[in-house]
């Protein structure tokens, strides 16, 4: 190594950094490809350490020498630095859904088919629990689990006819507020020993989209129901007749009671005085007609109302004498 000439009096750290210089001016091929090896290492590291969270996610760590899954805290929303030996792992929580369907026995052992839709969404709080319980796959482990198991539980306890009467919303309104009581609650502690319970999924709103029952218990069901629209119909028509039976009593009533009070107050002289006027009537009326003058007061014959209009009374025939026919 070529010696830098210094003097007695010059400061030791500047005979050092001289030293360091004429090191440096020797090696600087090899300075040269470490620090190109550190870069080209730092950059094939960099993906696993810089972590960047989208909106609408976060992000939950695995510390390989600090415990693993951390479940008391999560990435937010931004960048994140960790150490290249850490691992990340992004959940969604924004709102999703899925539909499916499912085939659950009734109360009289038939098969009945329910396509349910789900509208649910990832606890931010609990990602790390749900990561560590279930993971990425918590749809199939959790959620669809879950909900068949209370539908199951809710047709067990109906027959298919009910479904035919059941409200599609008690169906509904049953899923929806047992999913958001008997869903899976976190049960794991943090690191002070305290319980960590919240509930890892929000279950939003529970669609029931379609029933579907055994093609002959359907068409039992329709022929049911055909008959009893025929039976009450039938009772409309009763109770139609009814009344119907009640508006001719009334009307015969008031009929009855008509000719009573009438009958008191037609006198002959009050048909003969309206026997004149219909004669006026009719001769002066401009219709073609012919009447017969020759009852009592001058009335016509068919408006006489005394004796003489009565017709009288055949002779029996004489002896030999053909009977009228």
């Amino acid at each position: 190594m070529k010696q830098v000439a210094t003097s007695a009096a010059t400061p030791t750290y500047v005979r050092y950094w001289h030293s360091a210089q004429a090191w440096a001016k020797e090696n600087a091929v090899s300075l040269y490809a470490l620090t190109l090896a550190i870069i080209l290492g730092l950059l094939a590291i960099a993906p696993r350490m810089v972590i960047e969270v989208p909106a609408g996610s976060v992000g939950v760590m695995w510390k390989r020498f600090a415990g693993g899954t951390v479940t008391e805290e999560v990435m937010l929303e931004g960048t994140h630095f960790i150490f290249p030996w850490d691992e990340s792992t992004l959940y969604d929580t924004r709102l999703r859904s899925f539909t499916r369907e499912y085939e659950a026995v009734a109360a009289n052992g038939l098969a009945i088919k329910v396509e349910v839709a789900l509208r649910y969404r990832v606890n931010p709080e609990a990602a790390g629990l749900l990561h560590k319980l279930a993971g990425r796959e918590y749809l199939e482990t959790l959620i669809q689990p879950e909900i068949a198991s209370l539908l199951y539980k809710f047709v067990s306890k109906h027959t298919p006819e009910n479904f035919y009467s059941v409200k599609r919303d008690e169906i509904q309104d049953f899923l929806e507020e047992q999913a958001k009581i008997d869903f899976p609650i976190g049960n794991d502690k943090d690191t002070t020993g305290n319980p960590l319970n919240m509930p890892m999924i929000h279950i939003d709103e529970v669609l029931v989209s379609n029933v579907t029952l055994p093609l002959t218990v359907r068409q039992a069901i329709e022929r049911k129901a055909e008959q009893e629209q025929i039976m009450q119909e039938y009772d409309f028509r009763i109770a139609r007749e009814e009344k119907e039976k009640d508006r001719k009593r009334i009307e015969a009533e008031g009929i009855r009671q008509f000719q009573d009070i009438v009958a008191r107050t037609i006198t002959p002289e009050y048909l003969r005085l309206r026997g004149i006027e219909a004669t006026q009537s009719f001769a002066t009326s401009s219709n073609a007609k012919t009447i017969i003058i020759g009852g009592r007061d001058g009335l016509p014959v068919i408006l006489n109302t005394g004796d003489e209009a009565k017709p009288a009374e055949r002779s029996p025939p004489a002896a030999g004498e053909a009977k009228p026919n």
